[in-house]
Parts: C-alpha cells; structure tokens; sequence
C-alpha cells in the first residue's frame, strides 16, 4: 500500500469562512492530498474566552466539509481533556492512520512571525512536531509570502513548504461574527450549509426573521396578481 498524504488544517473555525475551503482545496489539489482533515479546536491554549462552544463549532465545520469529499471534519480534540496542543494532536493522527501516513500540517504565515505572541517556536514541544510532519504555510493577513519564506529561514530545522498560491482572502471569522451581530448579509462569506447551522441555531446574536404566515404569503400574491391585472386594463 502506497504511503498516505493527509492534510491537517486546525483552527477554531468560528465559524469557517470560504477563505478556508478554498485554501484547502487549492493546497489539496497541488500537493496531491488524499484528504484534508478539519481538526476542531476543542480548547485552544492561547484563546481561553469568547470562543463558541466546541461541539457547535465542530458541527459546522462537518457542515462545510460535507459538499467535498476529500474534506473530512476531525474531532480528535473534543474526544480529550485539556488544552489543545498540536503536538497531540498529530502523535494521535499518526496512531490512527499509521506510519505510513505522511501529514501536512497546514498554518498560517502569522506563526512565524517572530513578534507573535505564538510564534511556533513557543508551541507545546515543538521539537517533535517538527519531526512528525510536513508544515504548509499560506500567507496570512498583510503578509507576503516572501517574508514568511524569511521568517521560516529562522527555523531551519522544520520542514517547510510554502503556499504562494493561496490567495488572501477579504474575510475573517470575526467579520462575519460581527456581520452577523448587526443583522448584516454573509452571503458569500460562508457556505450555504454553514449558514443553515448559523440561522437554525441563531449563532452569533442572529436574530430569527419573521416569518409570514402561509395565509399572509397567499393574501399578498393575490393582491400583487390583483395589481397586475389592474395595470394590463388601465
């Protein structure tokens, strides 16, 4: 049996945006993935508070993953206690699919910043974490991918492939947390299913429209249908 490749994005996902699909995809489809596990970020250790409850959070990442078969949602991180290192998390997704797996652990540019106050030099044992995958870096916000490929200079002993395709897109998920808060469209934004997940759960301060009753849609036909043909006859 031929070696795997598997991608690993992690993330709050609160909630996904089309940013993330995309960039999935992209770095799927150049590197010759298998699949693209969405690891759920259960209790991300430098994000304590404001964060949306992991297992609705896990539910639209499943949402967004369903139209692509080669996205798969990942819940190890829900199924244990305690922060949510990566470290962890790849020593159990090479338990699970075995040695022959080589993984892609896909990150954002901002990472290798020096100046972040979670620079990957500072996360959890990351000496083995180098030694356990592959990282795919994609230019985060106002980055150039020239300076990430400098940062990563600084970092010789990680293995480092760097995504200059992936475009940067102009949504976050805070933005469209704060869209919808005010009642704002995120058409585009999310996928179709994500925002199923969002408006039946009324996430993020949504507010249920109202609805019209099956009575009041049928009065408001037949008065528009009335109008109509008062204009054909004037």
């Amino acid at each position: 049996m031929k070696p795997r490749r598997i991608g690993v994005y992690g993330g709050k996902f609160d909630p996904p945006h089309v940013g993330h699909m995309l960039c999935a995809e992209m770095t799927r489809e150049a590197f010759r993935l298998d699949k693209v596990l969405f690891v759920t970020s259960a209790n991300p250790p430098h994000k304590k508070t404001g964060v949306l409850e992991a297992k609705i959070r896990h539910m639209m990442v499943s949402a967004a993953c369903g139209p692509n078969s080669y996205f798969e949602p990942c819940d190890v991180e829900l199924k244990r206690d305690g922060p949510s290192f990566t470290l962890d998390t790849i020593r159990e997704l090479h338990r699970l699919y075995g040695p022959q797996t080589e993984l892609f652990l896909m990150m954002s540019s901002e990472y290798l910043d020096p100046e972040h106050p979670w620079n990957l030099t500072k996360w959890h044992d990351v000496e083995e974490l180098y030694g356990l995958c592959t990282l795919l870096v994609f230019p985060g916000r106002d980055h150039q991918i020239e300076q990430a490929e400098a940062w990563g200079k600084l970092i010789p002993q990680a293995k480092i492939e760097y995504l200059a395709f992936c475009p940067s897109p102009p949504v976050s998920s805070t933005l469209i947390r704060d869209r919808v808060s005010q009642g704002l469209s995120v058409w585009y934004m999310v996928l179709p299913e994500v925002w199923q997940v969002i408006r039946d759960l009324h996430l993020y301060g949504l507010t249920a429209p109202r609805r019209s009753s099956v009575g009041r849609k049928l009065w408001n036909s037949l008065r528009a249908f009335v109008r109509h043909i008062k204009n054909r006859m004037s």
